[in-house]
């Protein structure tokens, strides 16, 4: 009886210490609990798994600034590696300044990991400001908005651009962004151009885009963290990549200190009865 009264007051210095190693320990070893991806995450990567492979690439808008990158950047690479790894073809760009060095960091690192080829199996458009303007420009005619690439040279150059002119020739826009500006592309490129979009978020923000996949703009959306995951996790099903999970460990830790938060109120109201039972029978 004195354990379980004990149990209602553990030393908290005790609880900090569980608590960090829940958190240390699935970052740095492969822990790799299952995962069990969403409708919406299903939806998206099959939207993309039936892409033919060397067909007209798809378009993909990296919105977000460095604090958002915990949650979104796998679900960057995710995708690049689930196009690269089919031959789909990727334009790559971003409305936020703080995106072309997110953009390239992802690409320095996936790229080389399927032998994709610049001009030929991806492009990065860089940097275009005037979000809405942007979006209705590449509606008229992508060369409007991005006569060249981040780098200077023109579109005109690149093999895999020459059929692709506006929302017609792109099968797929995907909008990741920490803001409201996936809204713009389902308005502007999904309403008024018909282009078919995705999209990935933040966990605070996946609840705005659920009338969105309700009433069918959207294809698919990613949620946070946990989406990017179950996307690294379909990826590694189908053999698409061998990379470590980035979101699947931050993963493993979230689940595991919810695991042991519970477990700590459950051993707290075991020690709180038990202590009231003690001073009722005295």
């Amino acid at each position: 009886m004195k354990i379980l009264e004990k149990m209602s007051s553990i030393d908290r210095r005790v609880i900090f210490l569980l608590v960090a190693l829940a958190v240390i320990i699935p970052l740095v070893a492969n822990i790799g609990l299952p995962s069990r991806p969403g409708k919406y995450t299903i939806e998206m990567y099959g939207f993309i798994d039936r892409l033919p492979a060397k067909s007209q690439p798809l378009l993909i808008d990296a919105t977000y600034s460095p604090s958002m990158m915990p949650e979104l950047q796998p679900m960057l690479k995710a995708i690049l590696r689930h196009c690269f790894a089919r031959k789909v073809r990727v334009m790559l760009m971003t409305l936020d300044p703080n995106g072309p060095a997110l953009c390239e960091a992802a690409l320095r690192e996936v790229a080389p990991e399927y032998n994709a080829v610049y001009g030929e199996d991806y492009v990065f458009l860089g940097f275009k400001p005037g979000s809405s303007a942007v979006i209705m420009a590449i509606g008229e005619n992508v060369r409007q908005a991005f006569p060249a690439d981040n780098y200077g040279k023109p579109l005109s150059e690149f093999p895999m651009m020459a059929d692709v002119r506006n929302y017609a020739d792109i099968p797929l826009v995907v909008s990741i962004a920490g803001s409201a500006i996936t809204q713009g592309w389902v308005i502007y490129a999904g309403t008024r151009y018909h282009a078919s979009v995705g999209a990935g978020c933040t966990a605070v923000s996946t609840a705005d885009y659920y009338p969105f996949l309700q009433s069918g703009q959207l294809v698919g959306l990613l949620n946070g963290m946990k989406g990017a995951s179950e996307y690294e996790w379909l990826n590694q099903r189908n053999g698409y990549s061998t990379a470590r999970r980035e979101a699947g460990k931050g993963m493993d830790a979230v689940s595991i200190v919810h695991l042991l938060l519970m477990l700590f109120i459950v051993l707290g109201n075991i020690g709180y009865l038990a202590g009231r039972r003690a001073a009722q029978k005295q």
